[in-house]
């Protein structure tokens, strides 16, 4: 009887812990199955944001491309309309030149000029309309139009028909490459204006070229005169040459050309009071250009 009455209780024992252990795992797996949904949430709204900031930017950039293609248009225009105003000028001045009043003839078309032509504005996107890869003449009238905007010195060429580039490198890390190194130095041009309070210590030269199938692109800003570092420095994770600025340097530029060491050349330095950028892109022997 006793022996029968231990072993009831043995038994009980043994449910009770079961029914602790399979408690305890239903825990366990609630919290774990918790965890899994909030992960997932964190990860949707991520992404989201990925998105929402890819879509923003898109706009921004189609928005530009708009500004572009109503810039062109109207300057058509204009042109046209200031050429035949100019005719009209001309002649009703060549009065003036058979009197030999020829210093009103000089003053007048002076001002005229003047008041009908703004050379900034025809400077813009100088050189972009030779650009016909649409992804490449994206991304520089989107910087354009931001240096533009902040009122930050600029040029830009490209004097050769660019209607094809290498398929050697994808055109969005080439496209990639090209935006950080404007971001870098609208970034640092505002930083000098800022510091020096004078718009003209400030100056972005970039330009796009292509020869024997090679693509090249070249950007160079005015930095502080006291700023002197190696290449090498430049390009570490979380260096700028920016004062109280943790930017990314050009380490992601470095990663870029890891991928491509036999199709890509990257080259980067400051003299004489500039930073200078150079890409080059070459073709390989396969794949040709696109």
């Amino acid at each position: 009887m006793l022996q029968t009455f231990f072993a009831i209780l043995v038994y009980a024992g043994m449910v009770h812990i079961q029914k602790d252990l399979l408690t305890r795992q239903e825990q366990e797996q609630q919290k774990l199955q918790l965890k899994l949904t909030e992960t997932k949430r964190e990860n949707t709204e991520i992404r989201n944001r990925e998105l929402a900031l890819k879509e923003q930017q898109l706009q921004i950039e189609n928005a530009q491309l708009k500004e572009y293609s109503n810039y062109l248009d109207k300057n058509e225009d204009e042109l046209r309309h200031f050429k035949h105003d100019y005719e009209n000028l001309l002649n009703s001045l060549k009065i003036s030149a058979e009197k030999g009043d020829s210093e009103s003839v000089v003053k007048q078309l002076a001002e005229y000029t003047d008041t009908q032509i703004d050379e900034k504005a025809l400077r813009k996107y100088k050189g972009v309309n030779h650009i016909h890869v649409e992804e490449l003449k994206s991304i520089v009238i989107t910087k354009l139009a931001k240096l533009y905007n902040e009122e930050i010195p600029y040029s830009f060429g490209c004097d050769v028909e660019i209607y094809n580039i290498p398929k050697s490198v994808n055109i969005f890390d080439i496209v990639r490459i090209i935006g950080i190194t404007f971001d870098n130095a609208i970034e640092e041009s505002q930083s000098l204006i800022k510091q020096t309070g004078n718009t003209d210590s400030a100056k972005v030269d970039a330009m796009y070229y292509q020869e024997d199938g090679n693509f090249e692109f070249r950007i160079r800003n005015r930095i502080a005169a006291d700023t002197s570092l190696a290449s090498d420095i430049l390009s570490k994770d979380g260096y700028s040459t920016k004062k109280h600025h943790t930017g990314i340097g050009l380490a992601n530029v470095k990663q870029i050309e890891l991928k491509y060491e036999e199709y890509m050349l990257v080259n980067y330095g400051i003299e004489n009071g500039w930073f200078n950028f150079e890409l080059e892109i070459m073709p390989d022997n396969e794949g040709g250009i696109e």
